[in-house]
């Protein structure tokens, strides 16, 4: 523990294991890939983690397959049965994963495919916050979605989908969807809201082991916050023969995960492992997440919003608005009241000594 202002130690944990899917027509098995979580949590808790990592919308399955024209009626009946096995948040999915984080006491951060109870048919793909006495902390919604995803999921709004950096007793945890790494704003946005944790939620695809190590070690360095980094693994004799023909499941070797955990200085501490189903631990002392903003800092010595600065959606958008009905305007957040004071502060004074200097020039 660093002393001066208390910042936790603490185990981390990165879950690198497969979901359980099976062959056509079930497809996927939600309790069954449920019932594992909890037992890689209890695993990780009795190792001494206090933050369990899950990968991307690993329950119940991230969707690892396409659309294939040729077989048009099994992706209706695909598309559908994803929609019924995917998580709504709060439900029993979740009010298991709550108990188990109180059982564990520790946090859990899962990423999750959500089914919305409000509109039929709406799939996000999801960042599910769980504290250690059993909250749920909240939810991140996918901003951008990548690939084929685009054939599932619906993008996150604003709002409060954009207010995801949470605080805890470990310190203050948010985090990132695969493709999202590379949206440099959002990152900015967690950094100003002072993340000192990121997790990096990935598929765990061959193919995406470079992506998938640089651009987590570079949101590490560039936030000055520990990573933890979880990729899905499925091992050979846990992969269905019969899923789906257009789908990474009739590829060999279709998996590499590459979980592991980054100190704020962009470096492995843990990891990244390869080609197996493990849980990849590391000690983690939040002292160094200020140990490494003795240069770039961009909450402070580094930042220029001066110069550069990013505007939040605070609203959400609704697909259905009454007609003629007008939003209610929303408050600006009080750092902008104080940000525009002290602009027109400098301004007030700037005009002032150009009246003075236009006077002594007169005078003269």
């Amino acid at each position: 523990m660093s002393a001066l202002y208390n910042l936790p130690s603490f185990r981390a944990a990165a879950v690198q294991a497969g979901q359980v899917v099976r062959d056509a027509p079930e497809w996927f098995d939600t309790e069954a890939t449920l019932d594992k979580a909890i037992r890689l949590v209890q695993e990780a808790a009795a190792n001494g983690a206090k933050l369990i990592v899950f990968p991307e919308c690993w329950l119940p399955c991230y969707p690892y397959w396409s659309l294939d024209m040729a077989d048009r009626p099994t992706f209706r009946k695909i598309w559908a049965k994803l929609l019924w096995s995917s998580v709504e948040v709060p439900g029993p999915e979740t009010e298991a994963l709550c108990r188990a984080a109180k059982r564990a006491n520790a946090c859990i951060v899962m990423g999750i495919n959500e089914r919305d109870p409000k509109y039929r048919g709406r799939m996000y793909n999801t960042i599910l916050y769980i504290g250690p006495t059993g909250e749920l902390l909240g939810m991140h919604r996918k901003i951008s979605i990548t690939f084929q995803e685009r054939f599932f999921h619906t993008p996150g709004d604003g709002g409060a989908n954009l207010r995801t950096v949470f605080r805890t007793g470990l310190g203050n945890i948010g985090g990132s969807i695969c493709g999202e790494h590379a949206q440099l704003t959002q990152l900015y946005s967690w950094i100003m809201q002072g993340m000192q944790i990121h997790c990096s939620l990935w598929p765990g695809s061959a193919g995406l082991e470079t992506i998938t190590d640089i651009e987590t070690r570079a949101a590490c360095y560039t936030a000055g916050a520990f990573g933890i980094l979880a990729a899905t693994y499925i091992a050979e004799p846990d992969r269905p023969k019969n899923f789906y023909r257009n789908s990474l499941f009739s590829a060999s070797n279709g998996w590499r995960g590459g979980s592991g955990i980054v100190s704020p200085f962009g470096e492995y501490i843990a990891g990244p492992v390869y080609d197996k189903e493990t849980i990849v631990y590391a000690d983690i002392d939040l002292g160094d997440t200020d140990r490494s903003r003795d240069g770039v800092n961009l909450s402070g010595i580094y930042s220029r919003w001066d110069l550069l600065s990013l505007n939040l959606r605070e609203e959400t958008y609704e697909p259905l608005v009454e007609m003629g009905n007008k939003r209610t305007p929303q408050a600006a957040p009080e750092s902008q009241y104080r940000e525009l004071e002290a602009r027109l502060a400098r301004l007030e004074q700037q005009i002032a000594e150009m009246s003075r200097n236009k006077a002594e020039a007169t005078a003269g």
